[in-house]
């Protein structure tokens, strides 16, 4: 039966793994797993099978009155829910009594072992496709239905009013000012300004040079002057390496209470060790957890290339 791991799955015709012959079995999958994904996204717990989060614009300025009139009387302005409903992931895998028996490499140990890198890699890589089509609604999208970083994105007040998270520009001084710039003037859901400090460039690995050079040289890099370098320290380099295109960079206010991207999760991966359900005397070891990941809000992101 395909998938089933028994005697014969070492193809060798010694059929080393059942003979104490091999002083090291190298299996390169065998390391600590990489999870970055706390880093661009916030970790979130819950106990429902969705969770609900709607937008709304508190009040706007107040207005100068006229002496004798009425005070005016402003009411918030409501807009859409959007639901995040859990997603279940799996995968486990089925070994025979007699490899059980006669296996020389561990393989319960070594499988389940793998078992749990890939359940928490698992999740890491599903929320890095977020993160690798921040352009795009094909994994999510915000209250206004439009993909993260999008050149109009819209606010709540009449007008209404829009703003811009997507340079469409290479890492170099300026698209990085003018990122550090996009955040001294943001606009809230009622069309008004407000600040937010970012705290992280996140670029795919192939930046990781300019990334550093941007933000510890002491003058400007890359030119022949002494001019200073006003950005240096402003942020925090991190080099995301499930980034898949090699232009990608963004900046993000990551610690900011607003930041709108996360993770709810229901389950953290479990490991079940059960009898095949049949008379085969197999072993199945199994694991699934549930998260759902997802944005709101994105304007304290801004997409310098993607």
């Amino acid at each position: 039966m395909a998938g089933i791991i028994r005697t014969d799955w070492d193809t060798s015709v010694n059929k080393d793994t059942l003979k104490t012959l091999v002083d090291v079995w190298f299996d390169s999958t065998d390391h600590p797993p990489m999870v970055e994904w706390e880093r661009v996204a916030k970790p979130l717990k819950t106990n429902d099978d969705y969770e609900r989060r709607g937008r709304f614009a508190g009040l706007d300025y107040p207005g100068e009155v006229a002496q004798g009139a009425e005070i005016p009387i402003q009411s918030p302005k409501f807009d859409g829910v959007k639901d995040y409903t859990q997603v279940a992931y799996g995968t486990g895998f089925r070994i025979t009594e007699r490899a059980k028996l006669t296996n020389k490499i561990d393989a319960m140990e070594r499988w389940t072992k793998s078992l749990s890198r890939v359940m928490k890699e698992g999740k890491d890589v599903e929320i890095a496709k977020m993160f690798n089509n921040l352009t795009s609604t094909t994994y999510a999208d915000g209250f206004d239905g439009l993909a993260a970083a999008t050149n109009s994105h819209t606010c709540l007040d009449a007008t209404p009013t829009t703003y811009d998270n997507y340079g469409d520009t290479a890492l170099a001084q300026t698209s990085l000012e003018a990122a550090l710039q996009y955040f001294d003037y943001l606009y809230d859901d009622q069309g008004n300004i407000f600040t937010a400090t970012p705290d992280t460039l996140v670029v795919n690995r192939t930046l990781r040079q300019d990334a550093d050079e941007l933000l510890h040289s002491k003058n400007k890099p890359w030119e022949m002057s002494n001019t200073k370098n006003a950005i240096e320290g402003e942020l925090t380099p991190f080099v995301y390496h499930r980034l898949t295109a090699t232009t990608t960079w963004f900046v993000i206010a990551r610690n900011h209470p607003k930041y709108g991207f996360f993770c709810y999760t229901l389950k953290e991966p479990d490991k079940l060790v059960y009898p095949a359900p049949d008379n085969s005397r197999d072993t199945v070891v199994s694991s699934d957890q549930y998260f759902k990941y997802g944005f709101d809000d994105p304007r304290l992101l801004y997409l310098g290339d993607g």
